[in-house]
C-alpha cells in the first residue's frame, strides 16, 4: 500500500492535471460539425479501464471491472443539418474468451431548429444525460450496451434540456417476455450569473416501465419513477492552485404506484450536499448523503436502501459521507488518462469503504474522403 501511494503522489508531482468527475469521462458522442459537411470520417471511440471497489456492509459487495470496449464507426455528414454514424460496439473483460457485448451502432442526428436537434438510433449519452449519480450509475459506461431509441436535445443561453426514450427490451406479438423501456427528462435552468458565479436549478425525471400489451408473459406491469431537483452553484476563484468551487444540493425521490414489488418499498426519498473544488492537482469533493427507503433501478447501488445481493437485506435509513478525487491527463489531442479515488463512511453501520480506478479514453477521427 505504501508503494502504491508513493507512485500516486509521484504522478501528481510530475504531471499537469485537470480535475474532472467520473461522469465527465463519458463524452464519446460527437455532435454534428458544420465544418465537416460532405466529409466521410473513420472514428474510433474506446475506453480501457480498471475499476475496483472495496465496499463493506450488506448493500453492495465489492467488485472489479477490468477490460475495454471499442466502438469503430464510419461517419458521414450530409449537410449542416444531418449526420449519420454506422459501426459497432464491442465490450470484453480481461481474461474472458468472448465478448460480453457485441452490438451494431446506428445513429442519425438531425438539426431540426436552431436550438433543437433529434437523435435516432444510438443515443447521445454524454455525461450520463446530465443525471445525478443517485439516479444514474456512472459505471454503466463500463458495463451496459449503448442505449437505443429517440432523443430530443434543446440548448439555449439559459436553458439546456433533453428528453429521450430508450428500449432495453423490444417485443413483437406473442413474445414470452415483457417490454422494457426508459423515459428520461433532464435539464438545467440558469437563474443567476455574473463574472464569478452561476446558479442553476436542475430538473430530472426517469420512468422505468416493464410491461407491454402484445406479449404472452404472465408478469404484471411495473413502473418505477425517479425524480430530482435542487440547486447547483459554481464560483470562480482564480487561476492559482484553487480554480473553482462547487456547492450542489439535490433532492431525489422514488415512487412505484404499481405496488412495492419487486423491491419492497413503493416510495422513498433522499438528499445530497456536495462541496467540490477544482485545483491544479485535480478535483476534490465531499458529499453527504441521507435517504429513507430510496431506490433507483439505474442509480449508483451504494446509495440504495436495499441490498443488491438480496432485497431482504435492507436499510430503510441511509446516512453516509464520501470523499472523491479525480484527475485527468491529456496524452494527445483526443486521448486522455484518468485516475479516480473514492472513500465512503457509513454513519449507521460505522463501516468504511473505498474505490479507485484507472481509465484510458480515446475519441479520434481519421479523414477518409471529402466530397
Amino acid at each position: 500500500m505504501q508503494k502504491i501511494l508513493s507512485i500516486f503522489f509521484l504522478i501528481l508531482a510530475v504531471t499537469q492535471l485537470n480535475g474532472q468527475t467520473l461522469t465527465d469521462l463519458n463524452y464519446h458522442y460527437k455532435d454534428l460539425d458544420t465544418s465537416e459537411v460532405k466529409t466521410l470520417n473513420f472514428r474510433i471511440e474506446s475506453m480501457s479501464f480498471f475499476h475496483n471497489t472495496e465496499y463493506m456492509g450488506e448493500i453492495v459487495d465489492g467488485y472489479t471491472w477490468t477490460g475495454a470496449w471499442l466502438r469503430p464507426k464510419l461517419s458521414y455528414t450530409f449537410s449542416d443539418k444531418l449526420k449519420l454514424d454506422v459501426g459497432g460496439h464491442f465490450l470484453r473483460y480481461h481474461s474472458r474468451d468472448d465478448f460480453t457485448i457485441v452490438r451494431p451502432w446506428f445513429s442519425a442526428e438531425y438539426q431540426m431548429f436552431d436550438k433543437m436537434k433529434v437523435v435516432f438510433g444510438n443515443l447521445n449519452e454524454n455525461r450520463n444525460h446530465g443525471l445525478v449519480k443517485q439516479l444514474w450509475e456512472p459505471e454503466r459506461m463500463m458495463t451496459d450496451a449503448p442505449r437505443e431509441g429517440v432523443q430530443f436535445l434543446y440548448q439555449s443561453k439559459f436553458v439546456e434540456l433533453q428528453n429521450w426514450m430508450s428500449w432495453e427490451q423490444f417485443i413483437l406479438p406473442g413474445d414470452p417476455y415483457q417490454e422494457h423501456f426508459t423515459f428520461g427528462l433532464s435539464g438545467r435552468a440558469q437563474i443567476y450569473s455574473n463574472s464569478i458565479s452561476t446558479v442553476k436549478v436542475p430538473l430530472q425525471l426517469l420512468v422505468y416501465h416493464q410491461g407491454g400489451e402484445i406479449d404472452s408473459s404472465p408478469l404484471g406491469v411495473v413502473t418505477h419513477y425517479n425524480y430530482a431537483t435542487g440547486l447547483e452553484t459554481k464560483f470562480k476563484v482564480g487561476d492559482r492552485f484553487l480554480k473553482d468551487i462547487d456547492l450542489n444540493m439535490h433532492w431525489v425521490g422514488y415512487q412505484c404506484p404499481d405496488g412495492p414489488a419487486p423491491y419492497g418499498y413503493d416510495n422513498g426519498y433522499g438528499y445530497s450536499i456536495t462541496l467540490g473544488g477544482d485545483t491544479r492537482l485535480g478535483k476534490f469533493s465531499f458529499d453527504y448523503w441521507n435517504a429513507y427507503q430510496f431506490i433507483a433501478p439505474y442509480g449508483k447501488r451504494i446509495y440504495m436502501s436495499i441490498s443488491h445481493r438480496d432485497i431482504a437485506l435492507s436499510q430503510q435509513n441511509r446516512s453516509q459521507a464520501a470523499f472523491n478525487y479525480m484527475m485527468k491527463k491529456r496524452i494527445l489531442k483526443d486521448i486522455e488518462f484518468a485516475f479516480q479515488g473514492e472513500a465512503l463512511y457509513d454513519f449507521l453501520t460505522t463501516k468504511f469503504s473505498f474505490a479507485f480506478g484507472y481509465y484510458l479514453v480515446i475519441n479520434q477521427d481519421f479523414l477518409l474522403k471529402r466530397f
